[in-house]
Protein backbone atom coordinates (compact mmCIF):
# COMPACT_ATOMS: atom_id res chain seq x y z
CA UNK A 1 0.00 0.00 0.00
CA UNK A 2 0.89 3.21 -1.18
CA UNK A 3 2.05 5.74 2.37
CA UNK A 4 3.49 9.52 1.66
CA UNK A 5 5.36 11.40 4.42
CA UNK A 6 7.40 13.72 5.51
CA UNK A 7 11.28 13.26 4.49
CA UNK A 8 13.41 11.57 7.26
CA UNK A 9 17.35 11.73 7.29
CA UNK A 10 17.55 7.81 6.88
CA UNK A 11 16.42 8.36 3.56
CA UNK A 12 18.81 10.54 2.05
CA UNK A 13 20.82 7.44 0.55
CA UNK A 14 17.99 6.24 -1.48
CA UNK A 15 16.35 9.43 -2.39
CA UNK A 16 19.86 10.20 -4.20
CA UNK A 17 19.98 6.55 -5.39
CA UNK A 18 16.60 7.17 -6.99
CA UNK A 19 17.37 10.71 -8.40
CA UNK A 20 20.88 9.80 -10.41
CA UNK A 21 18.83 6.24 -11.75
CA UNK A 22 15.47 8.15 -12.59
CA UNK A 23 17.48 11.62 -14.15
CA UNK A 24 19.93 9.29 -16.22
CA UNK A 25 19.91 10.26 -19.73
CA UNK A 26 17.52 13.81 -19.24
CA UNK A 27 19.85 15.46 -16.60
CA UNK A 28 21.13 19.37 -17.25
CA UNK A 29 24.15 18.44 -15.29
CA UNK A 30 24.82 15.04 -17.96
CA UNK A 31 24.31 17.09 -20.54
CA UNK A 32 27.39 19.92 -19.17
CA UNK A 33 30.00 17.10 -19.12
CA UNK A 34 28.49 15.62 -22.35
CA UNK A 35 29.73 19.40 -23.81
CA UNK A 36 32.40 20.11 -21.39
CA UNK A 37 33.94 16.81 -19.60
CA UNK A 38 33.64 16.31 -15.94
CA UNK A 39 34.59 19.03 -14.31
CA UNK A 40 35.75 19.91 -10.95
CA UNK A 41 36.73 16.27 -10.37
CA UNK A 42 32.59 15.29 -9.96
CA UNK A 43 30.62 13.50 -12.93
CA UNK A 44 26.94 14.72 -13.03
CA UNK A 45 25.47 11.70 -10.85
CA UNK A 46 27.45 13.46 -7.75
CA UNK A 47 26.35 16.96 -8.89
CA UNK A 48 22.48 15.54 -9.34
CA UNK A 49 23.04 13.72 -5.60
CA UNK A 50 23.72 17.05 -4.36
CA UNK A 51 20.25 18.75 -5.41
CA UNK A 52 18.95 15.83 -2.77
CA UNK A 53 21.28 17.80 -0.13
CA UNK A 54 20.41 20.90 -1.61
CA UNK A 55 16.17 20.21 -1.54
CA UNK A 56 16.11 19.00 2.09
CA UNK A 57 18.60 21.73 3.45
CA UNK A 58 16.23 24.21 2.03
CA UNK A 59 13.18 23.06 3.02
CA UNK A 60 13.40 19.62 4.81
CA UNK A 61 9.48 19.55 5.62
CA UNK A 62 8.13 20.11 1.90
CA UNK A 63 10.16 16.97 0.58
CA UNK A 64 7.56 14.21 0.55
CA UNK A 65 8.43 10.10 0.72
CA UNK A 66 6.37 7.80 -1.07
CA UNK A 67 6.68 4.52 0.30
CA UNK A 68 5.43 0.66 -0.75
CA UNK A 69 5.73 -1.33 2.31
CA UNK A 70 8.18 0.55 4.03
CA UNK A 71 10.49 0.53 1.18
CA UNK A 72 10.93 4.36 -0.47
CA UNK A 73 9.68 4.45 -3.83
CA UNK A 74 10.07 7.79 -4.95
CA UNK A 75 9.89 11.17 -3.84
CA UNK A 76 8.96 15.25 -4.25
CA UNK A 77 10.66 18.31 -3.12
CA UNK A 78 9.34 21.61 -2.84
CA UNK A 79 10.78 24.92 -2.33
CA UNK A 80 8.64 28.22 -1.19
CA UNK A 81 9.07 31.89 -1.80
CA UNK A 82 6.34 33.50 0.57
CA UNK A 83 6.42 37.13 -0.79
CA UNK A 84 6.00 35.93 -3.95
CA UNK A 85 3.24 33.64 -3.07
CA UNK A 86 5.42 31.21 -5.06
CA UNK A 87 6.00 27.69 -4.58
CA UNK A 88 8.52 25.66 -6.45
CA UNK A 89 8.82 21.49 -7.38
CA UNK A 90 12.57 21.24 -8.18
CA UNK A 91 12.82 17.66 -8.37
CA UNK A 92 10.44 14.51 -8.44
CA UNK A 93 11.63 11.08 -8.99
CA UNK A 94 10.00 7.61 -8.54
CA UNK A 95 12.07 4.47 -8.64
CA UNK A 96 12.08 2.37 -11.73
CA UNK A 97 10.30 -0.58 -10.67
CA UNK A 98 7.36 1.36 -9.55
CA UNK A 99 7.50 3.62 -12.71
CA UNK A 100 4.02 3.75 -14.21
CA UNK A 101 1.87 3.24 -11.35
CA UNK A 102 0.85 7.18 -10.53
CA UNK A 103 3.34 7.57 -7.84
CA UNK A 104 4.58 10.40 -9.52
CA UNK A 105 1.12 11.44 -9.59
CA UNK A 106 0.45 11.39 -6.40
CA UNK A 107 3.17 13.04 -5.34
CA UNK A 108 2.63 16.19 -7.14
CA UNK A 109 -1.38 15.70 -5.55
CA UNK A 110 0.25 15.64 -2.37
CA UNK A 111 2.59 18.70 -3.29
CA UNK A 112 0.11 21.08 -4.53
CA UNK A 113 -2.23 20.27 -1.54
CA UNK A 114 1.06 21.16 1.10
CA UNK A 115 2.12 24.51 -0.83
CA UNK A 116 -2.42 25.24 -1.11
CA UNK A 117 -1.76 24.59 2.93
CA UNK A 118 1.43 26.92 2.95
CA UNK A 119 -0.69 30.12 1.36
CA UNK A 120 1.16 29.84 -2.14
CA UNK A 121 -0.72 31.35 -5.01
CA UNK A 122 0.83 29.35 -7.75
CA UNK A 123 3.37 26.77 -8.11
CA UNK A 124 6.06 26.03 -11.06
CA UNK A 125 7.82 22.98 -11.83
CA UNK A 126 10.42 22.74 -15.48
CA UNK A 127 11.59 19.60 -17.16
CA UNK A 128 13.80 19.06 -19.93
CA UNK A 129 12.94 18.98 -23.66
CA UNK A 130 14.89 15.50 -23.95
CA UNK A 131 11.85 14.50 -20.73
CA UNK A 132 8.71 13.22 -22.19
CA UNK A 133 7.53 11.77 -18.96
CA UNK A 134 7.47 15.22 -17.74
CA UNK A 135 6.25 16.72 -20.94
CA UNK A 136 3.34 14.71 -20.52
CA UNK A 137 2.58 14.03 -16.50
CA UNK A 138 2.97 17.98 -15.73
CA UNK A 139 0.41 19.29 -18.12
CA UNK A 140 -2.16 16.21 -17.44
CA UNK A 141 -1.82 17.36 -13.52
CA UNK A 142 -2.73 21.18 -14.79
CA UNK A 143 0.27 22.74 -15.42
CA UNK A 144 0.09 24.97 -18.35
CA UNK A 145 3.96 25.96 -20.07
CA UNK A 146 5.05 29.40 -18.97
CA UNK A 147 7.39 29.14 -21.43
CA UNK A 148 11.02 27.78 -22.57
CA UNK A 149 14.61 27.92 -22.02
CA UNK A 150 17.89 26.85 -23.46
CA UNK A 151 21.05 26.10 -21.33
CA UNK A 152 24.53 27.10 -22.89
CA UNK A 153 27.79 25.85 -20.96
CA UNK A 154 31.34 26.84 -21.43
CA UNK A 155 34.58 26.46 -19.83
CA UNK A 156 36.20 29.17 -18.09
Amino acid sequence: MLRIRVFEAADLEELRRITVEGFDGIAIDQNVERAIGIVGGHDWRWRKARHVDEDVSANPAGVFVAEIDGRVAGYISTRIDREAGKGRIPNLAVDASERGAGIGRKLIEYALEYLRAEGMEFVMIETMANNPIGQHLYPSCGFTEAGQQIHYVRRL
